[in-house]
């Protein structure tokens, strides 16, 4: 057990940080009474980016989906003291320390890093409080209510997930989507999935435009931005990409594609330049080409004069396939064992050893590989409105029919109101 204090500090506050701050306050009840766990976040609230797609049609739903995080660290024990929330923007990473928008710094042991991924062209992911995501949310319900020609551009899951939720809602919308591979979704995938997915959405009466590369006909239709403001929230949702007005765009193929609202749901890019101030050798900590924190398979930074830094979640390099809810938890689990791991190897030698001899003992921490140790086969469910769904798992499939419960119908609320402790 470690006699001095510890303090372990989780930057990003969805699915994988906040299962990271339970398990550390787990350990800090059980095993390291002097662990203290600080959550750092941009937002003053909890916002259920997975139930994202089904707030843009469901008021009641969406209602739901802005949780605070005072609750939090309610299951403490007689710890929670030592534990806090920090509202703030990370702005650097240090070797020793973080520091946030304002200028504060916040000094860590270990530091997980879990901040996600924004999708740009859906400003609801990019508010900072839950006014602000209310009133973008409202802005962007409005949008879809009044237009009647919507193509969407990207066949992800929340471009799929948005064409099954407004398909169901609105019936007699015309619905069109375009994708740039020959089947929807990621290479990750099976084609059977990808083909049921097809299959459902045209029995929808979703237009299905695959192998085709969409782009504005006018270049400069999308090219000027606006800045938000509290008093404009609407305008900026309604700006450009989320205008209705008469839009034609122009496939690969050369085919003209009119709508009166064009939605971008082309992916999500983290923003990892926070790891800048982070001196390297060779190789960078974040990935040019798509914004991800390289890490080891313990989820570690690759450099290895960081071994006290993890990444977990939609921020890392891991393939696509570990890019669910499900699958940010069992990230999340892995790298605090990993943490307790170091803890136990070498935390007490850091005071009497040099920086390069603390580094080399904790090398020697055992932290086996996530890939091998998680041989759980997550389940990639895609939900096409409240009553049907398309999931990989046949032991899925079986249980919701046995149940009558769907995926679609709820987008795992539930269980973030039970995370947050509401």
């Amino acid at each position: 057990m470690a006699a001095r204090e510890i303090h372990v500090v989780v930057v990003g506050g969805s699915w994988a940080g906040v299962t990271a701050v339970h398990e550390l306050m787990q350990l800090s009840q059980v095993t390291y009474p002097r662990l203290m766990v600080t959550l750092v976040e941009q937002r003053t609230h909890y916002f259920h980016k997975t139930g994202m797609i089904r707030g843009l049609v469901d008021k009641r739903y969406a209602e739901q989906m802005f949780i605070p995080y005072n609750r939090l660290f309610a299951n403490g024990g007689a710890n929670g003291a030592n534990h806090r929330f920090v509202c703030a923007r990370l702005k650097h990473v240090h070797e020793h320390f973080i520091e946030v928008e304002g200028g504060g710094r916040v000094f860590y042991d270990y530091l997980l890093l879990a901040t996600g991924t924004e999708y740009a062209s859906l400003p609801v992911t990019q508010s900072s409080t839950a006014d602000e995501c209310r009133m973008l949310y409202d802005a962007m319900k409005e949008s879809i209510e009044l237009a009647g020609n919507i193509l969407f551009i990207g066949g992800g899951a929340v471009g799929i997930g948005l064409c099954g939720e407004i398909a169901e809602m609105y019936p007699n919308k015309s619905i069109t989507l375009a994708h740039a591979r020959d089947k929807l979704l990621n290479d990750d995938l099976s084609a059977g999935f990808a083909n049921t997915t097809e299959a459902r959405l045209r029995k929808m009466g979703v237009t299905l435009l695959l192998g085709e590369t969409v782009v504005p006909a006018t270049p400069s239709m999308y090219s000027s931005k606006s800045s938000l403001t509290s008093t404009r929230m609407y305008t900026f949702a309604q700006h450009h990409a989320w205008q209705v007005r008469p839009q034609e765009l122009v496939a690969k193929s050369g085919r003209r594609v009119l709508c009166d609202l064009a939605i971008w749901t082309t992916g999500s890019r983290p923003n990892a330049d926070y790891l800048n101030t982070l001196p390297v050798d060779k190789v960078p900590l974040v990935d040019a080409e798509t914004g991800r924190i390289s890490v080891r398979p313990s989820l570690q930074l690759t450099d290895v004069r960081y071994p006290h830094i993890f990444a977990i979640g939609d921020v890392n390099s891991l393939p696509l396939a570990e890019k669910y809810a499900s699958s940010a938890v069992c990230q999340a689990r892995h790298a605090v064992a990993g943490i307790r791991s170091l803890i136990d190897e070498c935390y007490d030698f850091r005071v009497k050893m040099s920086p390069t001899m603390a580094a080399d003992s904790a090398l020697r921490a055992h932290i086996p590989s996530y890939l091998v140790t998680d041989k759980h086969q997550h389940t990639v469910t895609v939900a096409l409105g409240r009553n049907q769904e398309v999931t990989s798992s046949l032991f899925a499939r079986f249980h919701g029919w046995a149940r009558g419960t769907k995926r679609g119908r709820r987008y795992l609320i539930d269980k973030a109101q039970k995370m947050l402790n509401y």
